[in-house]
């Protein structure tokens, strides 16, 4: 705190027996510390005569009147305070010095003047100007002639400011007005192949202009996407922004103008426990809301931690957002989403996440948004084809495969030199075990004849294993069976996926899981 002093402080030096002008009141009672200096100035040759203190003072001549005498200022109302004093005393010349003392005790500024005079009456004020930040409560004036006491006036400041309080949190939206914004705010997207078929399809959010995420699944294995906006209108896109496979989301640019963003919630802003809401779908375009909670939390690198949400009773949900109680969105649903994954990409739950295969693996999970940098929405574009050229993307799966079933197993048997059944089919290996095996039966329902060929990829799409091509010749109609056994001594833990290629084309796709 900073006391600001008006440095025309005054003394007034009058001769004994002068009239003081005006009618002005000595203050009722002296307190302690007054008392206790009143009794000291047995040994100062000054008297107190009188000694009052007031905000505003006006001086006729050699005397000084306070035009409102009080003892409690109010800050910020007053602006200064003025002290005054009048004495009794041997004429000459003599020192005033006056300390303001702080509530605290402590002496925050002295102010000094000299008096002279051949009488024996003495006139002095002081004036201090009154900072916002001054501190409330007692404070004291402290005068000395000469060295001596020569009297103490209390008084007293006290604020008049409401206190601060924190600003009250913005009204919660109703579940109406949150579904009516996410609605607005969200597309659907449709990944299409080559031909234009569809091969999964998903949610998107805006969440800057022009910006739309989604999860990576909904986006893998495009040569275009489909993007349905909420008023019936269509985009095409070809390119993707940015994205990451393991924790399953993608940055889209998508030209809109006319699309508010979604508001993006300030990170670890949510907590286990949450109410939330997400946007699910019943097929035809169609957008629903419906309440979730945020219910733990899992993950492991490299997918991230992700938030456990309640399970929907609709699907279809992947790329939804999750929103907070104000409509702002939390985290994007992605990984972890069993049951969600295209026909003709794969159960991707399975693929997501190499730390979680078993029971959590069926919760619905969302990716905070915290964990998407901003920055990968200001990146260059690249176009889909790009991406399959480097590996990046999936292949999916042909749309009218002939393998009708695929089984991961330990073994398998043959019965009557043709059928071939799995012993033990299951999608978690040892590496203990030394191999595994796979076992497709096809249904072919026209002729082919080819190349068949087992490949395997590691969880970031790397091919790391592959059988020899071996010939295989269908008849329509005719159940037929392949087997075969890989070793797994060079791989280590983690997910993988095996592809089952005719002519270089997936007709059956599989994932398992690899311990030690």
């Amino acid at each position: 705190m900073q006391l600001i002093p008006k440095l025309s402080l005054s003394c007034l030096t009058l001769v004994s027996g002068f009239v003081l002008i005006g009618a002005i009141t000595s203050i009722e009672a002296a307190s302690p510390q007054q008392a206790a200096d009143q009794a000291k100035e047995h040994s100062s040759p000054f008297r107190v005569i009188r000694s009052q203190c007031g905000s505003k003072a006006i001086t006729h001549g050699n005397e000084v009147q306070l035009q409102d005498p009080k003892n409690v200022f109010h800050v910020p109302e007053d602006h200064q305070i003025v002290v005054y004093f009048e004495w009794e005393g041997p004429p000459g010349s003599h020192h005033a010095v006056g300390s303001w003392r702080s509530p605290d005790g402590k002496v925050v500024l002295n102010s000094e003047f000299d008096l002279s005079s051949s009488g024996t009456r003495y006139i002095g004020t002081w004036t201090l100007a009154i900072p916002e930040s001054i501190a409330t409560g007692l404070w004291a004036l402290e005068a000395q002639i000469d060295g001596q006491p020569a009297g103490t006036q209390t008084f007293e400041i006290v604020s008049t400011r409401a206190e601060s309080a924190p600003p009250a949190p913005p009204p919660m939206p109703t579940a109406s007005e949150i579904y009516q914004r996410a609605a607005a705010a969200s597309v659907f997207v449709t990944s299409l192949d080559e031909d234009g078929e569809a091969i999964s399809h998903g949610f998107g959010s805006f969440i800057d202009k022009g910006v739309v995420l989604t999860a990576f699944q909904v986006i893998d294995g495009a040569t275009s996407l489909r993007v349905d906006f909420a008023d019936g209108s269509q985009a095409a896109i070809h390119d993707v922004v940015a994205w990451n496979r393991s924790q399953d989301w993608a940055v889209l640019t998508v030209e809109s103008q006319k699309v508010p963003p979604l508001e993006k919630a300030a990170p670890n802003s949510w907590k286990v426990g949450d109410l939330c809401y997400v946007l699910t779908s019943q097929g035809q375009g169609s957008r629903t809301i419906q309440n979730v909670n945020i219910t733990g939390l899992q993950g492991t690198p490299p997918s991230q931690q992700r938030l456990t949400v309640s399970a929907l009773g609709a699907g279809g949900v992947v790329g939804a957002p999750l929103l907070d109680g104000y409509g702002r969105i939390v985290g994007v649903l992605s990984g972890g989403l069993a049951g969600l994954g295209s026909p003709r990409m794969g159960t991707w739950a399975r693929y997501i996440d190499p730390g979680e295969m078993t029971a959590a693996i069926a919760d619905l999970t969302a990716l905070p948004i915290a964990a998407i940098p901003q920055a990968a929405w200001s990146q260059q574009t690249t176009t889909f084809a790009d991406l399959a050229a480097k590996g990046v993307l999936i292949t999916p799966l042909v749309r009218d495969p002939q393998a009708a079933v695929g089984q991961l197993c330990d073994d398998f048997q043959k019965f009557h030199g043709q059928a071939i059944l799995p012993v033990r089919a299951r999608n978690e290996f040892s590496r203990k075990q030394g191999e595994f095996a796979l076992v497709i039966t096809w249904g072919p329902s026209q002729k082919l004849k080819g190349m068949q060929q087992l490949r395997i990829y590691d969880a970031d799409n790397h091919a790391i294993a592959q059988t020899a091509p071996a010939k295989i010749e269908l008849q329509p109609h005719v159940t037929a069976y392949s087997a075969w056994k890989m070793p797994l001594g060079s791989f280590q833990q983690g997910i993988y996926r095996v592809d089952l290629l005719l002519e270089g084309k997936p007709q059956w796709r599989g994932f398992f899981r690899l311990s030690d």
